[in-house]
C-alpha cells in the first residue's frame, strides 16, 4: 500500500514538472515572439525613414545635376562668360559639402543656410541662362529651369514625408524604451531630429 502511494506521489510530481515545463516553454516562446515583434517593428520604422531620406537626397542630387546641365547648355552656345560659368559650376559642387545629414540637421541654422545657398544659386544660374542673347533659341534652357524649380518646390513635401516617418519611430521609442533596451542595449533610443521646428 505504501509503495503504491509513493508511486502515485512520484507520478504526480513528474506530471507537475512536465506541465510546468510545457507552460514555461510556452511563456518563454511568447516572450521571445514579443521581443522579435518589437524589434521587427523598430527595424521596419527605421527602414521606412531611410527610404524617405534616400528619396529626398537623390532628388536633391538630381537638382544639382540639372543645375550643371543648364550651365552646360549655356556653354554650348560658344558665346558666354567663361569666368562666371566656372564660378557657378564651382558653387554647385560646394552645395553638397554644405548639406546637412540626419544628425547635423538638428541644427536648424545649417538647414536654413543650405536652403538659402541653394535657392540663391538657382536664381543666379537662371539669370545667367536667361540673359544669354540666344536664350530663346535653346528651348532646353527653359525646360531645365522649370525642372529645377519643380525640385525646389517639392523640398517641403519630401521633408514632411520624412518627418512623419521619424515621428512614428520617435513615438514608438518613447512607448517601448525599456523593452527595446532589454531586447538590445545597443539600440538608439534618443529621438531623431525633425525638419519641423518645435512649436
Amino acid at each position: 500500500m505504501r509503495n503504491r502511494f509513493l508511486k502515485q506521489i512520484t507520478f504526480i510530481g513528474i506530471l507537475s514538472v512536465l506541465i510546468y515545463s510545457c507552460d514555461g516553454g510556452k511563456n518563454t516562446s511568447k516572450s521571445s515572439e514579443r521581443r522579435d515583434s518589437l524589434l521587427n517593428t523598430y527595424l521596419a520604422l527605421e527602414d521606412s525613414i531611410q527610404k524617405e531620406w534616400s528619396i529626398m537626397i537623390a532628388d536633391d542630387d538630381d537638382k544639382h545635376v540639372l543645375m550643371k546641365r543648364l550651365l552646360l547648355e549655356v556653354s554650348y552656345t560658344n558665346n558666354y562668360d567663361k569666368v562666371r560659368f566656372r564660378d557657378l559650376n564651382d558653387q554647385v559642387d560646394q552645395l553638397k559639402a554644405m548639406r546637412y545629414d540626419q544628425k547635423s540637421m538638428s541644427n536648424s541654422a545649417l538647414i536654413d543656410s543650405y536652403d538659402s545657398a541653394t535657392f540663391d544659386l538657382s536664381d543666379q544660374i537662371f539669370v545667367f541662362a536667361r540673359n544669354h542673347p540666344r536664350y530663346d533659341d535653346f528651348p532646353l534652357m527653359s525646360e531645365l529651369i522649370d525642372d529645377i524649380n519643380g525640385k525646389n518646390n517639392y523640398i517641403l513635401m519630401h521633408r514632411i514625408h520624412y518627418d512623419n516617418r521619424v515621428k512614428e519611430l520617435n513615438s514608438f521609442k518613447e512607448k517601448n524604451q525599456k523593452k527595446l533596451m532589454a531586447t538590445d542595449p545597443e539600440i538608439e533610443t534618443e529621438h531623431m531630429p525633425l525638419f519641423e521646428l518645435p512649436s
